[in-house]
């Protein structure tokens, strides 16, 4: 029973008929080109029985002129003849084959066909290609567009790998992002990713950290967030090394500061005057002032900065104490592996809560303090002192001065007969120093192991840094062919440049950074105060717990479209105001009109629910002849079909040979979904296409609303795909 002669007669127009069978494979698009190739082939080796070179269906440029294309020039040259004439007169004779075809019962994918010089266009049959592709996506649901091309590959992303005695600040979180969006799309595409955060708990500023930690933990409760409260507290025990490396007695500074300005203005100018030079003098100044804007920046940092004061200043050398304790440490010392390993995961579980905010986990936290726990340095160490480009550490060089152990990579790369020059390697090559004079290891060394061990758990291994690091990156590759040859082309970095702020200055020596839990409570801010007045227009009141809920993956949501939305290589100018604007290419764009697609569905279940419309009738009953505007067509071939060809790009591109980069493509999903969504807003609603009734009658509607109903459903689930893979959850309400 239907509610208006309308639907009656469009339950009269449903017509059961034979299709062509449902795409098997994955990759939907590389499976449709496949079938056109076939129906092609069967008809031209009626007229061509010999041939067995013919060309492949390509996408066509211009969607407006044909659907695919086959360039035929180079299977006319061999044979001698016009490619211009054989194309045209192919076309006439396929042509006719495919109007005898009509009447079969499966109709066929190819609707036309014309010769357009040396090129065959081809003209799908759009009705088919709807109903195979519209299925298709919705049996496959969160899956579509993934692929297995890459099965059986196992993949380590080594990221975010911050400092374990901060927070993350603003470049961090552009380590993050990319990582765990790379970990993502690579699965997407069947690789098997292990995401590994690398804990560097050894070191000069760990052991500085953990001198201060050590006294004053339990002392006092942490009045912030505990890695912000660890990373003042690094700052702090910074900034008093540094002032002792100057001369200054930092417990006579403090009483300076405690007596007034006057007092504190005086040990400066005495202090500046007693400097042995003028760039001593420059840097008495420098760490002065920040000794004191730490001292007062605000009164929680003021209660740590005078507890940790207190308790330091009477330590003689505070460089050499936390060496001290630093080789405890490593020594595997009972009361000293308490004291790091206390510390470090107070601080990780305060960076997870960040993570947490972006739904960012690691498979594996793997700490380098363990290379040497393990034996694993030991052992590593004996092999590279084999490799006949190991030059030993000595007490005296030719310069007469101590010299650390190190790689001879010029050597090497003679040796080996790597390009060098624009596109190869340095020809004068720095050497890489693993070894200090006294044969202790340095943090470069304890790269190369660690590199060795992800190579033992993966067949390629990806490290996320900084474009600062990239000679740095480039020596551990290096080290790792030198000592196996094997190992070419197993590990490679991924290289980001840095981001920028539109406003305000960061500065690691005064402990001030954009950190990323202040940058989210900004964007929160903005989001809510939009959000509210948009719900207040509209005479809304959602419950505080929902709208906490919405304004939150908003934000979050801005930050990753804004880390990741631009190439790597691109510096990131960070700017609140167009990250978060809603008519713009930015997160809440994109989401926006996500929910405005959810919102029309929704309105159709209501209709249905009402008995004001009948419920969807079965896909293979539609008439997708009916989906006749070119905006549809254009959203079917250019996004639905193509999102699984943005993932591969993305996700498994060439890798080239050492020193060549791959060039994966992080900020491919964010540019596909900006452009969808763009040529969406502009399909439907009042200047466009109506699919639902209005009011009056006069327009949408009809037996379009259904087909175009499912081709909504399709769209969104593309969508909601391409947001996950930016760890973006759908929303259902905006």
């Amino acid at each position: 029973k239907f509610s208006s002669p309308e639907l009656f007669c469009f339950q009269r127009t449903l017509v059961e008929m034979a299709h062509q069978p449902d795409f098997s494979q994955m990759d939907i698009a590389v499976e449709l080109m496949s079938r056109v190739d076939q129906e092609l082939a069967s008809f031209i080796r009626e007229r061509e029985p010999d041939a067995t070179d013919l060309p492949k269906t390509q996408r066509s440029r211009d969607l407006e002129k044909a659907d695919l294309t086959m360039l035929w020039a180079p299977y006319c040259a061999k044979r001698k003849c016009n490619p211009a004439q054989f194309t045209a007169d192919l076309a006439t004779f396929l042509q006719g084959k495919l109007e005898k075809a009509s009447g079969e019962e499966v109709p066929t994918l190819i609707a036309k066909v014309a010769g357009v010089g040396p090129y065959l266009n081809v003209i799908l049959n759009r009705a088919e290609t709807f109903r195979l592709v519209i299925r298709a996506v919705l049996r496959l649901k969160d899956k579509f567009g993934h692929l297995d091309a890459m099965k059986g590959k196992k993949v380590v992303i080594e990221h975010t790998s911050s400092n374990p005695n901060a927070p993350l600040h603003i470049g961090n979180l552009r380590n993050v992002m990319i990582g765990a969006h790379l970990s993502n799309i690579m699965k997407a595409v069947g690789y098997e990713v292990k995401e590994h955060f690398y804990v560097n708990d050894l070191g000069a500023q760990i052991g500085l950290t953990a001198l201060a930690y050590t006294k004053c933990y339990a002392l006092m409760k942490p009045a912030m967030k505990v890695d912000h409260w660890i990373g003042t507290m690094y700052a702090i025990m910074n900034t008093f090394s540094e002032l002792q490396k100057v001369g200054i007695d930092i417990g006579a500074l403090g009483d300076a500061c405690s007596a007034g300005d006057d007092a504190a203005a005086e040990f400066l100018k005495e202090s500046v005057a007693g400097a042995k030079d003028e760039a001593a003098a420059k840097l008495v100044e420098e760490y002065i002032d920040i000794f004191r804007d730490l001292r007062d920046r605000s009164p929680e940092h003021t209660a740590l900065f005078m507890l940790v004061f207190g308790e330091i200043r009477k330590v003689p050398d505070i460089k050499k104490s936390a060496g001290e304790l630093n080789l405890r440490y490593e020594q595997q010392e009972t009361e000293a592996i308490k004291i790091f390993r206390k510390m470090v995961t107070d601080c990780l579980s305060g960076i997870q809560e960040t993570l947490d905010i972006y739904g960012v986990q690691h498979d594996a936290f793997d700490f380098e303090s363990e290379l040497g726990w393990e034996g694993s340095n030991d052992k590593f160490l004996k092999i590279m002192k084999s490799s006949p480009y190991f030059v030993p550490q000595t007490d005296c060089n030719e310069q007469g001065v101590p010299q650390g152990a190190y790689f001879n990579f010029t050597k090497f790369i003679e040796d080996m007969k790597f390009p060098t020059g624009k596109r190869g390697y340095q020809k004068e090559y720095p050497p890489l120093y693993v070894l200090r004079p006294d044969g202790s290891t340095l943090y470069t060394f304890r790269d190369v192991v660690y590199s060795f061990k992800k190579a033992s758990q993966s067949d390629l291994s990806l490290n996320i840094i900084c474009s600062e690091q990239d000679l740095a990156q480039q020596k551990v590759a290096l080290a790792m062919c030198a000592m196996n040859p094997e190992l070419k082309g197993r590990q490679y970095h991924v290289s980001y440049d840095l981001v920028k702020l539109t406003t305000g200055k960061m500065s690691g020596r005064r402990g001030r950074y954009l950190l990323a839990d202040d940058l989210y409570s900004e964007l929160k801010a903005v989001i809510v105060e939009k959000m509210r007045k948009k719900y207040t227009e509209k005479g809304e009141d959602l419950e505080p717990e929902l709208f906490d809920k919405i304004t939150h993956e908003v934000a979050a949501a801005s930050m990753k479209y804004a880390l990741l939305s631009v190439s790597c290589h691109v510096q990131i100018n960070f700017d609140i105001a167009k990250v978060t604007d809603f008519e713009d290419a930015s997160a809440p764009f994109i989401l926006y009109n996500s929910t405005r697609l959810t919102s029309l569905i929704n309105k159709f279940d209501a209709k249905v629910a009402a008995k004001e419309i009948s419920p969807l009738p079965a896909l293979d009953s539609m008439d997708f002849s009916l989906l006749d505007n070119n905006v549809e067509w254009m959203l079917l071939m250019d996004y639905v079909l193509n999102f699984s060809n943005i993932l591969k790009a993305a996700a498994s591109p060439p890798l080239p040979d050492p020193p060549g980069l791959p060039e994966y493509g992080t900020h491919k999903v964010c540019d596909f979904l900006n452009y969808m969504v763009r040529a969406l807003s502009s399909y439907y609603g009042p200047k466009g296409v109506r699919i639902l009734p209005t009011p009056d009658g006069k327009a949408g509607g009809g037996p379009a609303m259904f087909v175009r109903i499912y081709l909504c459903h399709a769209l969104k689930q593309v969508i909601d795909n391409g947001l996950r893979l930016l760890m973006i959850d759908p929303l259902e309400k905006m």
